[in-house]
């Protein structure tokens, strides 16, 4: 029994070897023990003021300094209520303040880094907490213990309050100096803070929509759409973002109603192209054909036109509006797509995959035209050449459903049932209502000798192939 004593007594010896370090860390911000949060919102108001006044450099230092004191707070109550992961993450972000305040925060720095590791290596953390708590000698510790657990909550809303304030004020303002990538980032920690502090997620959505981050954007666009709907920036904003995120329907229902739109060119070619996308070609030409006569010189209209002349079975009008806009452009975005996905469905697969290769010499990037390519390409026989391209596709878009269903059917076709099932299964979570996908999984599974797996697929794929004849509701 004696020789393991060290490892119960560990608890204690942590808290003895950390406390300087958490005393030192403290003593800095200790408040009279009336106000714990008295030097906290001193430096929020003196920052606010210095903004006030353009002194921006100065505005900066002193929401650094509320964010290391805010910090500091917030990890103090944690280590008095025995909630060692919050105070760890507390403490962490105070470092990362104390890190970027100055070389006078160095030290301080450091010493939270060891506070951090220390904590993280308690084999008891509801020992080593109330150990901390009760010996770390400074005023906010001894007054937090003394709190009810309504007071501390109180604190809590202030402290949450000033830091989320701090952030996105400091947000803000890397966004007007152009610093998009750390202004998102200031604006990600305001949002984690308090996801409903007023204009944070307004902040967020602008600076990912500026930084042409449009998955990103979406979400937090949305939120402050559901604050405030009636702001027409903030619809056109989202209605751009869906249109970039392949949510063609959700774009189109925004646009519907902007009251602007007939008035804006840009905003029609916005909504027509929604429309378009999202298999209301008929009304999406109608906008065209006005916005066309209008500016028959713009390759982009006439690339959309040919897109709802396509989707309307008008090939060779759909041929035509591409070609005119190659003409017009020879690099114009999505031409060379739209026309290789029209010879495909002529069954001109040559002609197909000139057209794909020559959009993809401009746009290697396009995931959609490089797996219209890789149909074309196992249509002609060429699989080995199709799979290189699905696993492109793949490895910058992981979620594409087609991708994953072709990559699937090949390797199939070419005896590869485990690998085929593997790819087919992910192709069936992210697109469960396609009948297809459910006939080759089914396929797969017969052939791996899973008769049960089998027959469910099989049952699924009558049940939505009836589905989509209308024979069910």
């Amino acid at each position: 029994m004696v020789k393991h004593a060290h490892l119960r007594a560990r608890p204690v010896c942590l808290a003895a070897g950390i406390c300087a370090f958490l005393a030192f860390a403290l003593r800095a911000f200790s408040q009279p023990v009336s106000d714990p949060l008295a030097g906290l919102e001193a430096a929020t108001t003196a920052a606010e003021n210095a903004l006030r006044d353009g002194e921006l450099p100065l505005a900066e230092r002193h929401y650094r300094s509320a964010l290391l004191q805010g910090w500091m707070v917030a990890g103090t109550l944690d280590v008095t209520e025995r909630r060692l992961p919050d105070a760890r993450d507390a403490f962490r972000h105070a470092s990362t303040a104390a890190a970027e305040s100055g070389s006078a925060s160095k030290a301080l720095a450091a010493s939270l880094q060891r506070l951090i590791q220390d904590l993280s290596d308690a084999p008891d953390p509801v020992a080593a907490s109330a150990s901390i708590a009760a010996a770390i000698e400074v005023p906010q510790t001894a007054l937090f213990a003394s709190l009810r657990p309504a007071e501390r909550l109180e604190i809590r809303k202030r402290v949450t309050t000033a830091l989320a304030r701090a952030y996105l004020n400091l947000g803000v303002m890397q966004a007007q100096a152009g610093h998009d990538a750390r202004a998102a980032e200031f604006l990600e920690e305001a949002a984690h803070v308090d996801a409903a502090f007023p204009q944070v997620q307004y902040s967020l959505g602008v600076v990912y929509f500026k930084a042409q981050r449009y998955t990103e954007a979406v979400a937090p666009l949305s939120r402050a759409l559901d604050a405030a709907p009636d702001t027409a920036v903030l619809r056109r904003m989202l209605a751009i973002a869906y249109l970039h995120t392949d949510a063609y329907d959700k774009a189109a229902a925004l646009l519907a109603s902007d009251r602007e739109r007939d008035a804006d060119p840009s905003l029609q070619y916005a909504y027509g192209l929604a429309l378009v996308r999202s298999d209301h070609a008929a009304e999406a030409e109608s906008i065209f054909s006005r916005l066309f006569a209008e500016h028959a010189d713009t390759p982009e209209l006439s690339v959309v036109l040919g897109h709802a002349y396509a989707q309307q079975g008008h090939y060779e009008a759909a041929i035509d509006a591409l070609r005119r806009a190659l003409q017009l452009n020879h690099d114009v975005a999505d031409a060379n797509s739209a026309l290789g996905l029209i010879y495909l469905k002529q069954g001109k697969l040559r002609e197909a995959e000139e057209a794909l290769r020559a959009e993809l010499k401009t746009r290697p990037g396009d995931v959609n035209a490089r797996e219209t390519l890789a149909t074309v390409l196992d249509l002609l026989g060429r699989q080995d050449a199709a799979l290189s391209e699905l696993r492109i596709v793949l490895e910058s878009r992981p979620e594409f459903a087609a991708a994953r269903y072709l990559l699937g059917k090949i390797l199939l076709s070419r005896g590869a049932q485990a690998e085929a099932a593997l790819e087919l299964e992910a192709a069936a979570r992210l697109a469960p209502e396609d009948a297809s996908i459910h006939y080759q999984l089914a396929r797969a599974y017969e052939q791996l000798g899973r008769t049960e797996l089998a027959r469910q697929e099989f049952a699924t794929y009558q049940q939505l192939k009836e589905k989509r004849r209308g024979k069910t509701p």
